[in-house]
């Protein structure tokens, strides 16, 4: 599948007339789905951990909780939909002589898990990295199940303390990448890479860090990342720092996520810089003080979902051990709908760069009002109108839908596959997100995607 996405205007020649606009997932009713209620939670669970959703098992989170005078713990939970979960208990950890959810007890920090599909050992299916004692620097883990996990050697991985929430992703070339913190550079974001999840690039990379666009208040707490298609997105946890603290430490102030892109996992840019993806809560909410997003999002059919910890208290010194309401909170977004080009009652106009049509199947990703609508025309290389397929001869894309089919009256595509064409897009009253052409026979699954190819 071809796709163009509209965090940039890279694939785009000319546009007029559209507003570039962030969208906001959507917080769940009945948030907060629950609450840090057990007695080993102390009343505190924070999202330095990751939701996954694999086939033919339950959607399975891990989150921290801590225990005085500070420890760490790795605690599960389970869901059937993902919005009423369970605590199963096992034997991994008593407290005061009972079972816990707790299936990790090293001090992780950072922790991050994806449940790794190509992998063919089956014991290596679920992998964890997380900075570990005694070192406090970056290890890694491997497990059958989620619950039970074996280091993938004695000694860390990566040679620093994390501090810090962390990505971790497996690319479609197979490389493996974590996003962490590096000792003695603050709170910025790097990237560190391997090819067999057991050596690691001795140098991290630098890829996010405030700009100055940014006032003097913000920090980059840590990153989230998952492969979008030709992407990677992301959630940038902003620390935003109270103004009256005059340490060099920072630790007071609230946390909210930004949302972040990349295409080859280096260079990465903030989408909306300023903005925030999904908000803190209003004061006097259980999401008041800190908003803390898992490590990557769950792609289900035709939804996006952000799961996050929201707590009544902000960041502050030993914030994470007083007492607190935390709980798990989720948002969600259609697919693609991360950034829109909104169209008003002037028509706006867009003009694609060259790319190969791979098929005659062409969608819209669009939302119009009640008197909106989008017409595409196809153009040859040099911009000059292909006879059949202009605006005019276009059946308008009206309503809403993630994959509107484009068509025209009087002639089908059959003659283009293969050929470079451009797309000219008019718009009024509408919101489009996305255009994407799929291959012969496919069944699209909409983030397994390769950006314009001319």
């Amino acid at each position: 599948m071809t796709k163009f996405l509209f965090f940039d205007y890279r694939e785009i020649e000319t546009i007029s007339g559209f507003t570039r606009e962030l969208e906001q997932p959507a917080k769940h009713p009945d948030n907060p789905l629950f609450i840090a209620d057990q007695p080993w939670e102390n009343g505190n669970m924070q999202l330095y951990g990751s939701v996954v959703k694999a086939e033919g098992r339950p959607f399975q989170m891990w989150y921290t909780v801590i225990h005085s005078p500070w420890r760490m713990c790795l605690a599960y939970a389970e869901s059937d939909d993902g919005v009423e979960w369970r605590k199963p208990l096992f034997d991994i950890f008593e407290y005061e002589g009972q079972k816990t959810n707790i299936v990790f007890t090293e001090d992780p920090h950072g922790t991050a898990v994806i449940y790794d599909e190509a992998d063919p050992r089956e014991d290596w299916r679920y992998k964890m990295v997380c900075g570990t004692a005694p070192s406090g620097c970056i290890s890694a883990y491997h497990s059958p199940d989620g619950i039970h996990w074996t280091p993938v050697r004695r000694h860390p991985v990566i040679t620093t303390n994390p501090d810090s929430p962390m990505a971790f992703l497996r690319k479609s070339d197979g490389r493996y990448a974590v996003h962490h913190r590096l000792h003695g550079y603050g709170r910025r974001v790097f990237r560190s890479e391997s090819w067999d999840f057991t050596f690691f690039t001795r140098e991290p990379r630098m890829i996010m860090e405030p700009d100055a666009g940014d006032p003097p208040q913000i920090q980059f707490y840590g990153m989230g990342a998952a492969p979008y298609g030709s992407y990677e997105i992301g959630t940038l946890w902003m620390f935003h720092t109270d103004p009256e603290e005059m340490g060099f430490g920072k630790a007071r102030g609230y946390q909210e996520a930004e949302l972040t892109y990349a295409r080859h996992g280096h260079a990465w840019h903030r989408a909306a810089q300023g903005t925030s993806f999904i908000p803190h809560g209003n004061a006097g909410s259980w999401e008041q003080g800190n908003l803390q997003c898992a490590s990557q999002p769950v792609f289900l059919n035709d939804e996006i979902r952000y799961y996050y910890m929201g707590t009544t208290m902000t960041h502050q010194r030993h914030w994470e051990l007083e007492p607190q309401r935390a709980g798990l909170g989720m948002a969600s977004i259609k697919p693609d709908r991360f950034i829109a080009l909104q169209a008003t009652e002037q028509p706006a106009v867009l003009l694609t760069v060259a790319f190969r049509l791979p098929s005659t199947e062409l969608f819209l990703n669009a939302a119009t009002e009640a008197d909106g609508w989008v017409r595409v025309e196809m153009l040859d290389t040099d911009g000059k109108a292909i006879e059949g397929l202009g605006e005019t001869d276009c059946i308008p894309v009206t309503r809403d839908s993630t994959s509107h089919p484009v068509r025209w009256r009087n002639h089908g595509l059959t003659h283009m596959i293969g050929k470079p064409v451009r797309l000219r897009l008019r718009a009024q009253n509408a919101r489009l997100y996305s255009i994407f052409a799929t291959e012969p026979g496919e069944e699209p699954v909409y983030h397994r995607f390769t950006g314009a190819r001319p």
